[in-house]
């Protein structure tokens, strides 16, 4: 059960460290040359999960400036970034569940014995 339970726990962070991204990319919308960060989870050697977080290589797009050059905008989408909290909610919820559902458990083998 310790296993389920730092299953949970990483699942958690993960999420949490996805929310975190994407609020700094966020806040970073109207930042020129801002490039947006992009959370990559994969599964560790002994389970649960392992966040990287890459910059992205994208340019932004060119705007235009009063005196007629161009400047690089921000490559970060808001749209992306809405689905990207959505899912760091999904996996928290889920998450918490399961780290729920393992103490239940633990709670009834101890009720078994006692």
């Amino acid at each position: 059960m310790v296993s389920s339970v730092n299953n949970s726990v990483s699942g958690i962070t993960a999420s949490l460290t996805r929310q975190e991204t994407s609020a700094n990319n966020v806040a970073n919308l109207s930042t020129e040359g801002s490039k947006k960060d992009t959370v990559i989870q994969s599964e560790g050697s002994t389970g649960g999960v392992v966040v990287h977080i890459e910059k992205s290589t994208t340019s932004g797009p060119l705007l235009p400036e009063a005196d007629g050059t161009l400047r690089e905008g921000s490559n970060v989408n808001l749209a992306e970034e809405a689905v990207n909290q959505v899912i760091a909610e999904t996996e928290l919820g889920a998450n918490i569940a399961a780290l729920k559902a393992t103490q239940e458990s633990e709670q009834s083998l101890i009720d078994l014995f006692a």
